[in-house]
Parts: C-alpha cells; sequence; structure tokens
C-alpha cells in the first residue's frame, strides 16, 4: 500500500485546469477524438498521394504513414508525459482544403463499417522491443517469406503495411525528441533541466525499449495516442509493475514522483478524448493462474482518480472475493467522493462466463472494458463490440401490433420471440458483410495488430482474422423496458382482466391520451421490476434466456460466437426519443431504460431489491457488457457502498457504477452550471460532467431512482 494521503502536485493542478478550460476536446462537443483536425487532413491528403498502391490495404497504410510524419508534436508548459493532437487552427486556404478533404472521405475513400478501434492492445512487445525492434521482427518476418509461392502475397502485404505505419509512428516519434531538445535550449533554470529530462525520455522511447517507469508510461501514452482512436490500456497495474518496482528498488523513482507521473498519464485523456466517448483502464483482478492483483500501482491509480477528477481514462476496479477490504474500502471512499470512478467489476463471475464462452484461462483472467463496459481480453481481440444496437422495446412493439386479438399471453410472447429471430438474423448478416469488408480494406490502423496476439504469427490484421478471439457483441437496447411490458400485460389483461389487447394497444396508438387513468395504473400500481419479486425476476430472466438462445446458434463470417451485452452508452436516450409509447408506462419519446438497470423510477425498495431484480437475469453472461447505475445519496457512507459491493460478488451480475448526489444538486446544475462544473455523473457506462450533457440526457440522469433504503 501506497500513501493514498500524497497531496496532488500543483503541476498537476495546474495541467487538469489548463487542459479541462483550452482543449478543444474537452470544450467543442462536435469533435470526435480518433479523427481531429490535422490528422484527418493529413491521412485524407495521403491517401490522395498513395494513389499508387497496388493494394487498398498498402493504400491506407500509406496513408497513416504520410499523416504520422506531418503531425506536428504537442508539448505544453508543465507536462512530463506528452503526446497530443496538434489543434492549430487552419489558415483560410487549409480550410478549404479541409472541407474538400471531409467529402473525401466520405465518398471517396472506402468506409469504415462496423465498430472500430474498442480494444485493449497487449504493450509488452513495444515495451521490450520498441518500435526499432518492433520493425525488426516485421523484416524478419516478411523476408523469409517465399514470394513465388502466391499464397504468401498476402501476409507479406500484411508485414508491409505495418511496417509503413510504424515507420512513420518513428519519425513521429523522433520529432517528438527534437521538438523537446529545440524547447529546452530556449528555456532557462528548472525548466530547461525538466524539458532536457523529457528529451532523454523521448529519445529513448518509443523507438527503443522502455527501461524506467517514466519511459514506459511515455511509450505507451505516444503509441496509444497516434492510434487516433478508443483503445484501452488494459491492466496497467500488472505490465507496469516490472518498471516501477525496479526503479523504486534502484533509488530513481520514490512513491510520491511515480504518483505525480501517474496523475500525469490520467491527465493526458482530456485532451486526447471527445464528448461522450471513453478509453478504459483496468485494475485489480486475477492473473491467468488466478493469483489476486493487487499491488503498488492499483493504489496509486486509484489515488489517481482522486488527484484527476475527470471522466476518463474510464477506471474498472475488478474486485474478487480475495479482495482485500483495506483497498475495496478506499476504491468504496472515492465512490462517496463523487468522482463516479471506479466501475466496480465482478470479477470471478466475468471470468466464470468467458471461461465457459470458449475463452482461455489466460484470457478470461484479462479482460478488460474496451471503453465503456463491453468485455474483451487484453491483447487478443478482433471483436466487434456494440455491433450492432438492436432496439428490443421496438421490436416488441412490432410484434405486439401483429398479434390476433384474441392472443394470450404466451402467443404475444411467442409472436415476440419469433420477430426478435427474425430481425437478429438480418442484422448480423449486416454485420457479418462489415466484417467482410474489414478483412478486405482494413478498418483499424494495421500498426496496432502487431500488439495483439496472434497476428503477427498468422500474418494478418485482427481485420482478417489474425487475432485470437473475433466475436460479435450486438447490444440490445430497452431490454428492462420488454420486461416491464409484459409484466404490465400480463397483469392488467390476463390477470386482472382490467382492459382488453385491442384497447391497451389503442392505448398506445394514443400515446395515452384519454388513457391517464390507466396510465396511472401502470405507474402506481402494478409491482413492478426492480423490487426483488419472484413474478417479475422470472419475466427477466425468461426474456434474457431468450435474447441469448436466439444468437446462441449464429456464427460470424470468421467462424466465432455471438454474445451480445445490454447497456445503452447513451443510445438509450437517443432511440427513445423515436421509440412510441410502450405497455410500460413509457409515452412516446422518453429513453428507453438507461443501461442494464429496471425502468427509471420502479425500483423503489431500496438497491438491494434492485440489484438483486438485474442479477435474476444473470449479467454476467452478456459480455457485449451490462452497466448498472445506483443512485445514491451525498450522505451515504463507504461502508454501506462496500456493503452493495460484497453482496453483488455473490451473485451473477458483472458490473456496477454509482451515482452519489441529491436530485436538488441536478436541478440547480441545470439553472446555475457555474456552481456546478465539477460534477461527474456515470451515463450508461461513461462518465461525464453534468453540464455539459445535452439537456434531454441531463432530464434523463435525474429521472433516474435515488435509492436511500
Amino acid at each position: 500500500m501506497i500513501n493514498i494521503d500524497t497531496p496532488v502536485t500543483a503541476r498537476v493542478q495546474h495541467l487538469r485546469e489548463h487542459y479541462l478550460n483550452h482543449s478543444p476536446m474537452s470544450t467543442n462537443r462536435d469533435l470526435v477524438a480518433w479523427k481531429c483536425h490535422r490528422s484527418l487532413y493529413y491521412y485524407v491528403e495521403g491517401w490522395m498521394h498513395e494513389s499508387h498502391a497496388a493494394t487498398v490495404r498498402l493504400r491506407h497504410a500509406g496513408a497513416e504513414g504520410y499523416m504520422l510524419r506531418r503531425i506536428a508534436p504537442v508539448i505544453e508548459p508543465g507536462e512530463l508525459i506528452v503526446g497530443q493532437p496538434d489543434f492549430t487552427p487552419f489558415s483560410e486556404e487549409e480550410q478549404q482544403k479541409y472541407d474538400q478533404y471531409r467529402s473525401l472521405e466520405w465518398n471517396v475513400i472506402p468506409p469504415k463499417r462496423g465498430r472500430a478501434d474498442h480494444l485493449g492492445p497487449d504493450f509488452t512487445l513495444l515495451l521490450e522491443k520498441g518500435i526499432i525492434g518492433m520493425l525488426a521482427l516485421l523484416n524478419e518476418k516478411a523476408d523469409a517469406l517465399d514470394l513465388s509461392d502466391g499464397e504468401n502475397v498476402q501476409k507479406w502485404e500484411y508485414y508491409n503495411c505495418c511496417r509503413i505505419e510504424l515507420e512513420g509512428l518513428l519519425d513521429l516519434a523522433e520529432r517528438y525528441a527534437a521538438h523537446a531538445d529545440a524547447l529546452a535550449e530556449e528555456a532557462e533554470g528548472d525548466t530547461k533541466r525538466e524539458l532536457r529530462k523529457l528529451a532523454a525520455v523521448l529519445h529513448q522511447v518509443p523507438a527503443h525499449p522502455a527501461r524506467t517507469f517514466r519511459e514506459a508510461l511515455q511509450s505507451v501514452q505516444l503509441f496509444k495516442y497516434s492510434l487516433f482512436g478508443l483503445y484501452s490500456f488494459g491492466h496497467i497495474d500488472r505490465w507496469l509493475l516490472p518498471y516501477y518496482r525496479r526503479d523504486i528498488e534502484a533509488g530513481i523513482l520514490t512513491p510520491e514522483t511515480a504518483q505525480e507521473l501517474v496523475d500525469c498519464f490520467m491527465l493526458m485523456s482530456v485532451p486526447n478524448m471527445s464528448a461522450w466517448a471513453a478509453e478504459g483502464l483496468m485494475l485489480g483482478g486475477r492473473t491467468a493462474d488466478g493469483t489476486p492483483v493487487e499491488n503498488e500501482l492499483t493504489w496509486h491509480f486509484l489515488a489517481a482518480i482522486a488527484h484527476t477528477h475527470i471522466p476518463d481514462p474510464n477506471v474498472g476496479f475488478c474486485v474478487t472475493r480475495d479482495t482485500s477490504p483495506e483497498i475495496l474500502h478506499y476504491a468504496a471512499e472515492l465512490i462517496t467522493a463523487h468522482h463516479a470512478q471506479p466501475q466496480i467489476w465482478n470479477s470471478d463471475a466475468v471470468t466464470a462466463s468467458m471461461l465457459q464462452n470458449g475463452f482461455e484461462a489466460d484470457a478470461a483472467n484479462n479482460f478488460t472494458l474496451s471503453t465503456c463496459v463491453e468485455v474483451t481480453p487484453v491483447g487478443m481481440s478482433g471483436i466487434s463490440i456494440t455491433s450492432p444496437y438492436i432496439n428490443l422495446l421496438q421490436i416488441f412493439l412490432d410484434s405486439l401490433k401483429a398479434c390476433p386479438s384474441d392472443a394470450d399471453f404466451e402467443t404475444i410472447f411467442d409472436h415476440f420471440h419469433k420477430e426478435f429471430g427474425e430481425r437478429a438474423k438480418k442484422a448480423i448478416l449486416i454485420e457479418n458483410l462489415f466484417q467482410l469488408e474489414r478483412g478486405r480494406n482494413y478498418h483499424d490502423p494495421a500498426r496496432v495488430s502487431v500488439l495483439i496476439h496472434d497476428c503477427i504469427e498468422r500474418g494478418r490484421s485482427h481485420d482478417d482474422s489474425g487475432a485470437r478471439y473475433n466475436h460479435l457483441e450486438p447490444n440490445i437496447l430497452g431490454m428492462s423496458n420488454v420486461i416491464e411490458s409484459l409484466n404490465v400485460l400480463h397483469e392488467l389483461i390476463y390477470r386482472r382482466g382490467r382492459l382488453t389487447l385491442d384497447e391497451f394497444r389503442q392505448a398506445l396508438a394514443d400515446n395515452y391520451e384519454g388513457h391517464e387513468a390507466l396510465l396511472s395504473e401502470i405507474r402506481q400500481h402494478v409491482v413492478h421490476f426492480g423490487n426483488d419479486t419472484p413474478e417479475t425476476n422470472a419475466m427477466a430472466k425468461r426474456v434474457a434466456d431468450m435474447v441469448l438462445d436466439t444468437f446462441k446458434p449464429m456464427k460470424t463470417v470468421r467462424g466465432a460466437h455471438i454474445v451480445p451485452g445490454a447497456f445503452s452508452y447513451r443510445e438509450h436516450e437517443i432511440q427513445g426519443q423515436k421509440t412510441p409509447a410502450s405497455p410500460d408506462g413509457r409515452v412516446a419519446g422518453q429513453p428507453l431504460n438507461d443501461a442494464s438497470c429496471p425502468v427509471q423510477g420502479y425500483d423503489v425498495s431500496g438497491p438491494t431489491a434492485s440489484l438483486l431484480s438485474t442479477a435474476s437475469w444473470e449479467p454476467s453472461r452478456f459480455l457485449g457488457g451490462t452497466s448498472v447505475n445506483v443512485k445514491l445519496p451525498r450522505n451515504i457512507s463507504p461502508e454501506h457502498v462496500v456493503g452493495i459491493i460484497r453482496g453483488y460478488l455473490e451473485t451473477k451480475g458483472a458490473q456496477l457504477q454509482f451515482n452519489v448526489y441529491n436530485v436538488e444538486e441536478l436541478h440547480d446544475a441545470k439553472v446555475h452550471p457555474e456552481r456546478h462544473r465539477d460534477l461527474l455523473v456515470r451515463i450508461g457506462g461513461y462518465s461525464d460532467f453534468f453540464v455539459k450533457l445535452p439537456e434531454s440526457l441531463q432530464n434523463e440522469v435525474i429521472s433516474r431512482t435515488q435509492n436511500e433504503n
């Protein structure tokens, strides 16, 4: 355990304020991190420059290399870790070109279909060999191929795509080092000494192997930033630990200086992540042989949550039955201190589910949230997450319209089951076509696949079946709305005889206008899912089983499994806008249920009952991701949070995230945002500053039940 009372440094405080107040990524809600301004500008220019390339894949790689050779290195005053986009304003001529390039991106360059990035590389090879060593390995592989045998040409193409991109990254790294040297020449005193140290680090990494803790952090940051996408750091307290301990033992690092480096590393997410995006970082859990992971860096990165108080990285804390009371209590202290971090993962339940779904132990114990809550194995993933989003409530409503007037409850469910099966097949067909296209033209930068097993060995990118695991993870929206709708129909039509199916359908068509008594009865006089009642829990399990069983016999074009998720990101608010009224008492246009939780406002029996209801459908089976929001009052104690977490570990639930605030505070934040600019809230697997959310999403967050029991 480190000293978690180490105060945040003035440097970290300054950098946080600077990034939050001056970074376009935190202030402009329209920017996207993975193709921001000048990176896109140079990429499209490179695409045109590389017209001579023999294949589309080589042309993509050439465009990436062209871009990397031209983007400017950015070093802000006081930074210990560097690597962020160049937001220098365009000249008038450049702006005109940029507008033309955007048109080319959409209409000329083969589109990127399906889910990009959203995976965690294995950074070990980068740290051990550096880019120069990685290039040597690729050249060795390419040189060993007999190119008179046409079957080897595709491998040669892959190795050269990676080589072209890594050479571009090497050029960028060298220019970063030269820029630090130039800044040092112009500086004086402590600033000069700091810049010389930074330059020395940049001359070593990422070109060469990392030798120190700081070099390891810097190497990973520069590589990852250059991808301009959403990639997870994976279990950072595992792969960084040898560098940390070696430096501590050698006396070249103290826990205090290490903490400042970790804080600065975490802060790099602010200028690199756009609004409503997330990059994952995992802590804790178990190694492949089952050994619990809980070390100095686990504590350092948890402490950085308090020091930085930012939405990203999206920190997941993998809790096991062997997690110590001390560190779990500290995580609970962070949650009750209103940092909206960390997420809590039921590590043993997720690992068990992965093993049941065909993952080997090394992958099942080394999973990461790829961005929000999607489960993928670190360094082995060609998995496409949220591929696609499926509005289960809309499918249910469509099937309900087609039911005969005299349909009994089982007929309603059978119609729904059949309609979902047909829609699911069509959705997976589209995603399989997208995977075919990714295999032909690539999707992500080829260089990231060098850090994914078994791409180098197979001579294929992770976009082309080179990764060890290639599942599809469609995401199911509105599942609790369906559970609740079935519950209401069963209760009011078939149990109470309150009205007929046609009468209920007419109320839905009228959006409950003129049917206010029915709406009141639904909302106030029906026992709802989320209160741990046997009937509603059984309904939830039945719907969840139906979803899983529907996908079970399907296969991807790569021969892999399809395992859905059931979280929302912010799609529950977006898709709710176009979804008509539903039997659960939701009127047209309202959000779907948030994340993987009961319908907003219906779980009124406290957090324990709500979580037991959610656990009843065994969320850990949904490896595509589940996010369970628990909203607690400001005066909640860490001990209470620990109790909730420990109880949840005994279920087959997968993930928990906590919002700790009072509703009055949120209402005041809408009226006086200047008073609450640091108010962080959890959304649907990620967090953001409340005052920066669109009003519709703010209202949805407010609508969630506040459990105080």
